[in-house]
């Protein structure tokens, strides 16, 4: 098996990376001080259609670095471009850390994973129920009891 530098928060860092600079753009589109822009109106300043300005603030699609600047311009703060360049260097570098990992394919990302699983003691799952009515409750007790071992 390859050395791995394993992290199985890799995918979910880049994921979290993306969303963030969404977020700030979406800071910047409403912190205008000429007042907030609808997503609407943004696409419009940008001749996007209205459905990349949504994908690149909840993190759906990444931003280029000419989309960044072109939204820093948009929302009047041509200023923050710097921070968002830099925020877009650190996920790209992610995805290029994830990439390399895969580059073997995901046989060994899986079984680091794997290995991970066998090395564990406890689990702790959440499960989400809803119980209907105060009748159900002691039979939802003792059905819950039951599948504890």
């Amino acid at each position: 098996m390859p050395d791995l530098d394993f992290d199985g928060d890799d995918l979910i860092d880049v994921e979290q990376a993306r969303a963030a600079l969404g977020m700030r753009l979406r800071e910047l589109r409403m912190s205008r001080s000429a007042g907030r822009l609808t997503g609407a109106e943004m696409a419009r300043r940008l001749g996007w259609p209205h459905p990349k300005v949504s994908k690149l603030e909840t993190g759906k699609q990444t931003a280029t670095p000419e989309d960044l600047y072109a939204w820093a311009v948009a929302s009047d703060q041509p200023d923050a471009d710097p921070d968002l360049q830099a925020r877009l260097r650190g996920l790209e570098s992610r995805v290029r850390s994830w990439r390399r990992q895969l580059a073997s394919g995901h046989r060994a990302v899986q079984e680091a994973i794997s290995a991970e699983h066998a090395r564990t003691q406890t689990f702790r799952i959440w499960k989400n129920c809803l119980v209907a009515g105060d009748h159900l409750i002691s039979r939802v007790r003792r059905e819950l009891r039951a599948d504890t071992p």
